[in-house]
C-alpha cells in the first residue's frame, strides 16, 4: 500500500464520518435549465458520470437518467425538450412506461459538478437527485473542511445550499422482522393472499404454513405493521 492511500485510510478511520446534502444549481447545465423549466420532472441518477472529452468550459459527458413525473405526458414533453436542446448530442430512451423513463443521455455541460465532489476529498454516498433546477449531492468525509471546501467551489459555478451537515448516520435498509414473521409473508405471497381479489384466507394461509390461524395472524400484523409504514412513506416521497 503507497504512502498516500494509507493516508487516506488513517484519515477515514480516526475520526468521525461526517455527512452533508447539498443542493446546486448549476449555471448553464441543461439538468439544472431543463428540471427548472419542468418543475414536475424528477431526474434519479442511475449510473455515474462518464466523460467522452474535457474542453475548457464544454465537457462531453454520458449518464444515465430515470427520468419521473405525476403523468406520462409530463416525461413526453420533457423527452422532447431535451431532444431538441443545443447541448444534446444524443438521447437514447432505453425503456418507458407510464410515467417514467430510463434514458441515456449524451450532452455536454460547462464545467463539472461531479468531479469538484471528488477532487474535494469527499466522496459521493447516494445517487445524484435533480428536481426543481437543483441537484441534490449527498456526501460523506472525514474532515469538516473538505465539505465547506466542495461548497466554496460549486458556489464558483452556480448557487449552493447546504440542506444538512452533521455526523453521519447510517440509513437502516428496512424494519426487522422476525424469522416466523418472513416465512408468514412469504406463503401469504406465494399464495395469494395480497392479490386483488384475494386469494385465499387466513385459515388456508395457517393451514400452508402448518401453525394455528391465530399465528398466522398475528405473524402477518406484526410485520406489516413494521413493514406497509416504511413502503408506503418511502413510495410517496418519490412521488414528490
Amino acid at each position: 500500500m503507497s504512502k498516500e492511500q494509507d493516508e487516506i485510510n488513517r484519515k477515514w478511520r480516526d475520526k468521525k464520518v461526517k455527512a452533508a446534502t447539498i443542493g446546486f444549481y448549476h449555471q448553464g447545465c441543461q439538468t439544472s435549465i431543463s428540471t427548472e423549466k419542468f418543475p414536475h420532472i424528477r431526474l434519479d441518477e442511475v449510473s455515474p458520470v462518464v466523460y467522452l472529452d474535457r474542453k475548457p468550459k464544454k465537457y462531453d459527458y454520458l449518464l444515465m437518467w430515470n427520468v419521473s413525473a405525476d403523468k406520462p405526458s409530463e416525461v413526453d414533453e420533457y423527452l422532447t425538450y431535451i431532444k431538441r436542446h443545443n447541448d444534446t448530442k444524443r438521447i437514447t430512451v432505453l425503456e418507458k412506461s407510464g410515467n417514467q423513463a430510463l434514458i441515456l443521455l449524451n450532452a455536454y455541460m460547462p464545467s463539472s459538478s461531479y468531479e469538484k465532489v471528488l477532487q474535494s476529498g469527499t466522496m459521493p454516498s447516494a445517487p445524484v437527485v435533480a428536481k426543481e433546477g437543483f441537484e441534490t449531492y449527498s456526501i460523506v468525509s472525514p474532515d469538516p473542511k473538505s465539505i465547506k471546501k466542495l461548497a466554496h467551489e460549486l458556489d464558483a459555478i452556480g448557487d449552493v445550499r447546504i440542506m444538512r451537515v452533521g455526523d453521519y448516520r447510517s440509513e437502516v435498509t428496512g424494519p426487522t422482522l422476525t424469522d416466523k414473521q418472513k416465512d408468514a409473508l412469504a406463503v401469504a405471497l406465494m399464495n395469494g393472499y395480497y392479490s386483488w381479489p384475494r386469494g385465499v384466507g387466513l385459515q388456508q394461509l395457517a393451514a400452508a404454513a402448518k401453525i394455528s390461524r391465530r399465528s398466522m395472524q398475528e405473524r402477518l400484523r406484526r410485520a406489516e405493521a413494521k413493514l406497509f409504514p416504511k413502503l408506503v412513506k418511502s413510495y410517496l416521497e418519490k412521488k414528490k
